[in-house]
């Protein structure tokens, strides 16, 4: 019955242990621009994480068109770093943009994404 019951708790603790480091990741929850969205031409893009993120360890690539959009800053704002500041180097032209992260946390969970949008004339 010990033996049982020792086996017990450790299944118990293993799917406990298990379950949380599902959720130590850092999942985007919102984005401004919206995914999928048509906007005017924004001054930067706000990626909003489930649990913050290092900036200096994180990646955004902007495409348009399959080219590379430079980038001037990312950054977190926030004392709890979930919100990541993308400032392009210049402002949007019209046309469909792909934002691709590598965001890792502040736990150092890497986790990765993309979504598009677009920027109206």
């Amino acid at each position: 019955m010990l033996f049982k019951k020792a086996l017990t708790t450790t299944a118990l603790l293993g799917s406990l242990l298990a379950a949380s480091s599902v959720w130590a990741h850092a999942h985007l929850k919102d984005q401004t621009p919206a995914a999928n969205s048509t906007v005017s031409a924004p001054s930067d893009l706000r990626l909003v994480f489930s649990e913050g993120v290092e900036a200096t360890f994180t990646k955004v690539t902007i495409s348009k068109d399959g080219a590379d959009v430079p980038v001037k800053s990312l950054a977190t704002e926030g004392s709890d770093k979930k919100t990541l500041i993308v400032t392009p180097a210049a402002p949007l032209a019209p046309g469909a943009y792909k934002v691709e992260w590598h965001a890792v946390s502040v736990d150092t969970h890497k986790s990765e994404g993309a979504y598009s949008f677009k920027v109206c004339q």
